[in-house]
């Protein structure tokens, strides 16, 4: 054995036990978290790694980045099978690796990648340091990763020519040997002398790179697909829901790190810090201090300092371990206005490459803040109040629910009627007057296309989707529990909504308490009976309209056409997109209960979204969501724009087209 050949030995040994104890160490600190089975529908799992990781579907969304990262993420792959025969040879020096063919094969593939990824390596420089945008942190752990993957893929090509400098007649490679013939002029002497400084080049830059992993951001590479395998299935923004029937709980919600389940802590580590999510939140744009990216890094921060405590036994705990145990994640690692700043519209989730959960983790900071440090904003203590003691956010009566069904002629619950469809009013509708219209189109339509309609009447009280999303899951529950009983009873076979907030709760959340049904949107309803010829729009309308994507209806449910067909069957509809539509459409910011609380900070959201919309030209903004339409409208009048354009939902359009004008208002 000579002396080169044990040195390689000793460093390669080091570098990877010291790679193996940083990792068991993160495995002990994401530990720490609640249990949680993220091995269930393992098909789609794979599937998921094959489209997310191998695939890097979700960073094809940037015509830059996503070409970027894919052949880095390929070249990897593709370089790593010289990487390891390297390694092996270094090891074992009697090793004869591939020849014929296949070596030709695998030393152009390797060429080709190592070329397309020196140039991402580049793209991801310039984009970094010269085209500087906002989302991208200028460090020297970014310069360090990128100059370090350089470094390994230079002395790769350096080990490959010159080789063939010494041995021409070795397999053939595209860039080797074009580089290699002209290194051979030097002689021997200068070509082992510099196939021994790649060779050491390359194992230096490569377990410098592989042992800093752990320490750097860019320990996503490593933990990424894991992450992605182990995604929550469960519709976007789905919550867990809290135990209160267990007296010995003294804490709800995410109050320490140990209140999450280990899949969120696995999340810190996954984030790529590429500030994709920061740059979608519309809290943010708008001048709010919310940023879902630096609530993954400060997770993780919070993590690595307080897993080492929480590992220790109990009686070596200091005075100052106790101080930071004390520390909590709601209002003292994440401040309490960016948790009450964020609208839960899901873009950070929709726009990171690695499924990481930001709302989920911002709810649950915001339980805590309700539910154990009892700290509510006023606005907020006034919703929780009216919906306790009356069931509707305005604290009105019960009367204008029954009412609705005497004025449009239909089947009412609380009165003992069975209709074959229920229609789900919702609190705006029951009482916004300018929602109310909107459900008496829908309603007009229905009855047109002869469907037997009711509703709730008195029975219904609101889903609870804000009380939930401010953090008052006991309200919530409370009112999920009382509708669930009223829904069974009822037996319809299909509820309709037109909010998306009470379909996504009557649809993906009350199964956890015991309801099952059939919901449908109105505009996916209305879209079926337009298809069917049930309804068939007639009356001519000549306007140039743009149509506003509610995030609960879009990145939650993931409809995004019903509502744009209704539209197209209207004769003389021109509908133009905004910049910002269908799953990157840009929060109207009523949700996660922000309706119900005013913006003090910044540019107001809707202002935001509404100037995007003017920015079309179009003359009237259509909507799928009572709250997405008052808050449009409002946008548009403080904008000055109202008397230009006007903002109406989309089956207001569709009654305007298919009823007789007296009808259809």
């Amino acid at each position: 054995m000579t002396l080169d050949h044990l040195l390689f030995i000793v460093i390669f040994v080091l570098a990877v036990l010291w790679f193996g104890l940083l990792v068991e160490e993160k495995v002990r600190y994401v530990g720490v978290g609640q249990p949680i089975d993220r091995s269930s529908h393992a098909p789609q799992r794979w599937e998921s790694v094959l489209v997310y990781v191998f695939g890097q579907k979700r960073l094809f969304k940037d015509r830059y980045s996503g070409p970027m990262h894919f052949f880095i993420f390929w070249g990897f792959i593709v370089l790593s099978i010289g990487t390891i025969t390297f390694l092996i040879k270094g090891l074992f020096p009697g090793f004869v690796s591939f020849g014929g063919p296949a070596a030709v094969a695998i030393n152009t593939l390797s060429d080709v990648m190592g070329v397309l990824v020196l140039i991402a390596l580049a793209m991801a420089a310039y984009k970094r340091y010269v085209l500087r945008p906002k989302r991208l942190v200028r460090n020297v752990d970014a310069a360090l990763v990128l100059g370090l993957i350089a470094v390994v893929v230079l002395s790769d090509m350096a080990i490959e020519s010159f080789t063939l400098a010494l041995h021409p007649h070795a397999p053939y490679a595209p860039l080797g040997t074009f580089v290699g013939g002209w290194l051979h002029t030097f002689g021997p002497s200068a070509d082992r002398t510099g196939l021994m400084v790649a060779d050491w080049t390359k194992l230096i830059s490569l377990l410098s790179f592989l042992v800093y992993l752990p320490y750097s951001k860019h320990f996503h590479l490593v933990i990424a697909p894991f992450n992605i395998y182990h995604r929550n299935l469960d519709p976007l923004g789905k919550l867990p829901s809290l135990n209160f029937e267990d007296d010995t709980v003294e804490s709800y919600g995410i109050g320490q790190v140990t209140d999450m389940t280990w899949a969120d802590l696995l999340d810190a580590y996954a984030c790529v810090q590429c500030g994709r999510c920061t740059a979608e939140c519309p809290a943010n744009a708008t001048g709010k201090t919310l940023s879902p990216k630096e609530i993954m890094v400060d997770l993780r921060h919070q993590l690595e300092r307080v897993a080492p405590i929480l590992l220790k036994a109990p009686e070596g705990l200091t005075a100052s371990d106790n101080a930071l145990l004390e520390i909590p994640m709601a209002g003292g690692v994440t401040q309490a206005d960016d948790l009450w700043a964020c609208t839960t519209c899901g873009a950070c989730v929709e726009a990171c490459p690695v499924f990481n959960e930001h709302v989920v983790k911002i709810v649950g900071m915001r339980r805590h803040l309700v539910l154990t440090q009892g700290e509510i904003p006023q606005a907020a203590q006034n919703f929780f109040k009216n919906v306790e003691n009356t069931g509707n956010p305005w604290g009105l009566g019960l009367d204008q629910r029954q009412q609705f069904a005497v004025d449009m002629g239909i089947k009412d619950v609380s009165r003992g009627d069975h209709p074959e469809v229920l229609y789900w009013m919702g609190c705006a509708a029951t009482y916004d007057d300018r929602a109310r219209k909107v459900a008496e189109s829908t309603v007009r339509l229905m009855k047109e296309a002869g469907v037997d309609v009711g509703v709730l009447g008195a029975l219904e009280k609101c889903t609870g989707d804000s009380a939930r999303r401010m953090g008052n899951e006991y309200l919530f529950q409370s009112l999920a529990q009382e509708n669930v009983e009223t829904l069974n009873q009822a037996g319809a076979k299909t509820i309709v909504t037109t909010c998306p907030h009470c379909f996504n709760t009557l649809k993906n959340e009350y199964g956890d308490f015991g309801g099952s049904y059939d919901v449908v949107h109105h505009a996916e309803f209305l879209a079926e009976l337009v298809k069917a010829g049930d309804l068939k729009p007639k009356n001519d309308n000549p306007v140039t309209l743009t149509y506003h994507d509610s995030c609960y209806l879009g990145r939650y449910n993931d409809i995004y056409d019903a509502p744009r067909d209704v539209l197209g069957a209207v004769p003389g509809v021109h509908l133009v997109e905004m910049e910002r539509s269908r799953e990157k459409s840009f929060c109207c910011g009523a949700g996660g209960g922000r309706m119900w609380m005013e913006e003090k900070v910044g540019q107001r959201i809707n202002q935001n979204r509404s100037q995007q919309a003017i920015a079309t030209g179009a003359t009237t903004v259509a909507t799928a969501c009572p709250f997405c339409l008052t808050m449009m409208r409002d946008g548009i009048q403080s904008l000055g724009e109202d008397e230009r354009i006007i903002v109406k939902d989309f089956a207001e359009i569709l009654a305007d087209s298919v009823l007789p004008m007296a009808d259809s208002h």
